[in-house]
């Protein structure tokens, strides 16, 4: 690869900032610029594209079809209890199951959610449930018209019962 400064075939070339511009340089001629930050080296787009893929992957329970499986909310608190009843500590869960121990750890504390693979050692080897099914839910209507249920009509109909 060729330094954009000097024109000199380099095998490593690092970006630098050089009056403003983001230019790939050799060492020879990396002193000349000041160092840039993560953003400016890998360019604009790529740099909203990475931050739109994170966004995706926070966002991706958000659009659940019915009749799928998701994790259930107190996932950490069952595995801990699973792991406690079959007398493992982490290291020898983490081994037995092939990951490490600090993933182990960052599950049961809530911290990190499990990806699928996880999911599935987790729950073969500790013969734990995991993941609940989601129903599809039907919004009540009313009966007196054709429109959705008030709060209102909701806390009539609880009181009626009573």
């Amino acid at each position: 690869m060729l330094c954009e400064m000097c024109g000199a075939e380099s095998a490593v070339l690092e970006p630098r900032k050089v009056s403003g511009s983001i230019l790939q340089l050799c060492n020879s001629c990396g002193s000349l610029g000041s160092e840039t930050s993560y953003r400016e080296s890998i360019g604009h787009r790529a740099y909203v594209a990475q931050t739109l893929e994170k966004r995706q992957q926070k966002n991706r329970y958000e659009e659940i079809e019915p009749d799928e499986f998701v994790l259930v909310k107190d996932y950490g608190s069952i595995v801990r209890k699973a792991r406690e009843k079959a007398g493992l500590d982490h290291s020898s869960l983490a081994s037995k199951i092939s990951e490490k121990k600090s993933i182990l750890t960052s599950v049961e504390a809530g911290n990190m959610t499990p990806n699928e693979k996880l999911i599935k050692k987790l729950e073969n080897y500790l013969k734990i449930k995991l993941t609940e099914k989601v129903e599809s839910t039907s919004i009540p209507v009313s009966s007196s018209s054709g429109e959705a249920l008030t709060m209102g009509d909701i806390l009539k109909q609880a009181m009626d019962k009573n």
